[in-house]
Order: structure tokens, then sequence, then C-alpha cells
């Protein structure tokens, strides 16, 4: 399982999920600011090109691409908070299933030094 696909996958979406909580704390601490333009990013997005197996960009490049000027929403406390609360359901459910993987990792060495 190491050094897989599913784990550059797994690890790039961790990636985004802490960056995306970045922009949307910056808009939350800029909702009162004249002229401010939410930022946000396109989660599906980053989980499409690192899916792609031919794809040659890195990580961090597909995050920026998939980096926004949101123009037409104007940031709010309840939106912010609403997409913050949502990207964390992300990461809980992404470590969770980091987890699994190393848990398995482990019961497997265990079970082959029991033999």
């Amino acid at each position: 399982m190491l050094h897989t696909n599913e784990e550059r996958v797994l690890n790039g979406l961790l990636n985004a999920v802490s960056d995306r909580q970045q922009l949307l704390a910056n808009n939350l601490t800029n909702v009162s600011t004249p002229g401010y333009v939410r930022q946000d990013m396109d989660f599906n997005g980053v989980l499409k090109d690192l899916k792609n197996n031919n794809s040659t960009k890195s990580v961090d490049k597909m995050i920026q691409d998939a980096t926004f000027r949101d123009q037409d929403t104007k940031p709010s406390y309840e939106n912010e908070l609403a997409q913050m609360s949502k990207n964390q359901l992300h990461y809980i459910l992404l470590t969770r299933i980091n987890g699994h993987i190393y848990q398995h990792l482990e019961e497997a060495t265990q079970s082959g030094r029991a033999a």
C-alpha cells in the first residue's frame, strides 16, 4: 500500500483540505473588509486531477489550479462557517481512512510474526 496511487490521492486530498481551511479562515477574517473578494477551492477538481494517473502536475500545482476568486459571492459569517464545517468533515473522513490503512498494515505485519 505504501507509495501507491491511492496513497498519493489520499495525501493530496489531505493537503487540499488543509489549504482550503486556510482560505476559508481568511474569508472569515475579511468578512467586513470592503472590496475583499472571497476565495475558495474546487475540491472535486483536485480529486479529479489526483485520480488522473497520467498527470505530471505536482499536488501543489493541482491545488493552486483549483483555487479561485469568487467574485459573485460576498463572504459571510454563516457561509464561511458552514463551508469550514463541511471541510472539517472531509478532514475527519480522510484521516480515518488513513488511520485504517495503517492499522491494517500493522495487523498484517503482526500476524506475519505470529506464524
